[in-house]
């Protein structure tokens, strides 16, 4: 019977890559500008202007030099971890892609251990630890899935106004619940489960890291959430105001077409 479970389990591996995938956009979206410690806010400053325009080779360059200066500085850490996050999602070279991700975990591991009442340090993880998994075994997958929770809960409990923490938690609500209940219980008896989930959690998340800020991210995975609920009409609003929203960071123009993409199968 043991064997039989974990052969039905492949069939959840899609999901939870998916589930995984989602943490990975995450932090181009919600890495924002933030003041560092009062001998940094410039060269910061500078970083996230280089992120935002996607200029990610740069940032990393400056994020490399502060740290040689500045190695126990979390603001420094946490925006490298986001830096190797960009990196490995602007990619299109799969063995790069995988050494940014080791390199942004490493980077967030670094980070909590700098400061681990650091807010953006555990959101740093939480987006690492989605990385990390995509290349992972199921076991570790599962596992990962569980940090990622974690750490979005902790980043909220140590800083509400992080937008980022709750857009990953409401992908996480989001995207367990969409294995549903059956293959959740697999998941339960053969590699001892997931948190509990819940989609009004993922709605509610979502609605608060827009009343943060903004953004056409938060926008198209709220529309997203609401066609997984079947309320097309809640899903229209969400995925035209994404469209109508201005591009603010280098991604935007994907998540603008993949907002297209879902009103049009809509309509």
């Amino acid at each position: 019977m043991l064997h039989t479970g974990r052969w039905r389990i492949v069939s959840i591996l899609p999901l939870l890559i998916g589930l995984l995938m989602g943490f990975a956009l995450a932090p181009a979206a919600t890495a924002q500008p933030a003041g560092g410690p009062s001998v940094l806010p410039d060269a910061l400053g500078t970083v996230d202007s280089l992120r935002r325009a996607g200029a990610f080779p740069e940032a990393r360059a400056r994020l490399r030099a502060l740290r040689e200066d500045h190695s126990g500085e979390v603001a420094v850490l946490w925006r490298l971890v986001y830096t190797l996050a960009d990196l490995g999602q602007a990619t299109e070279q799969p063995d790069a892609r995988t050494r940014y991700y080791s390199r942004a975990l490493q980077a967030a591991k670094a980070a909590l251990a700098a400061d681990s009442t650091s807010g953006h340090a555990h959101l740093a993880m939480a987006v690492a630890e989605g990385r990390a998994a995509l290349d992972a075994g199921t076991r570790e997958r599962i596992e990962r899935s569980r940090a990622v929770k974690r750490h979005a809960d902790r980043a909220i409990a140590l800083d509400s106004t992080l937008d980022g923490a709750y857009h990953v938690r409401g992908r996480w609500h989001r995207e367990v619940e969409d294995i549903g209940f059956f293959k959740r219980a697999i998941v339960r008896t053969v590699y001892g489960g997931l948190p509990e989930s819940s989609i009004e959690q993922a709605v509610r998340d979502f609605e608060q890291a827009i009343a943060l800020h903004d953004e056409v991210f938060h926008r198209l995975e709220l529309g997203k959430t609401y066609l997984q609920m079947d309320r097309p009409a809640a899903a229209r609003r969400a995925l035209r105001a994404a469209l109508e929203m201005p591009s603010e960071g280098p991604f935007d123009p994907a998540y603008k077409a993949e907002a297209r993409e879902r009103l049009d199968d809509l309509d």
